[in-house]
């Protein structure tokens, strides 16, 4: 089976944070608020987890999700991926 894109998640020095289906970006985010300092947030990766466990940034999570076959619509950035690209 092939690897897929999972989940939304975040990343802040070597720490990953994600939130089940159907969770977006935003919402991630906002739960690790909680969390992460305030000067943190801007500096977050954003990326994906995949079925793998592994976490990837935008780009390689297009490419990931497209050999999957996750069919992933684009959203007006044909690079980068995005929740709203999947679910």
């Amino acid at each position: 089976m092939r690897e897929r894109i999972v989940s939304a998640a975040i990343q802040y020095q070597g720490v990953t944070i994600s939130l089940p289906l159907p969770a977006r970006h935003a919402q991630v985010l906002h739960c690790a608020e909680q969390f992460l300092p305030e000067q943190a947030l801007p500096t977050v990766c954003q990326g994906f987890l995949t079925s793998e466990g592994r976490f990837v940034n935008r780009v390689q999570a297009r490419q990931i999700a497209f050999v999957a076959g996750q069919e992933p619509k684009t959203t007006g950035n044909e690079r980068d991926l995005f929740s709203e690209d999947l679910w």
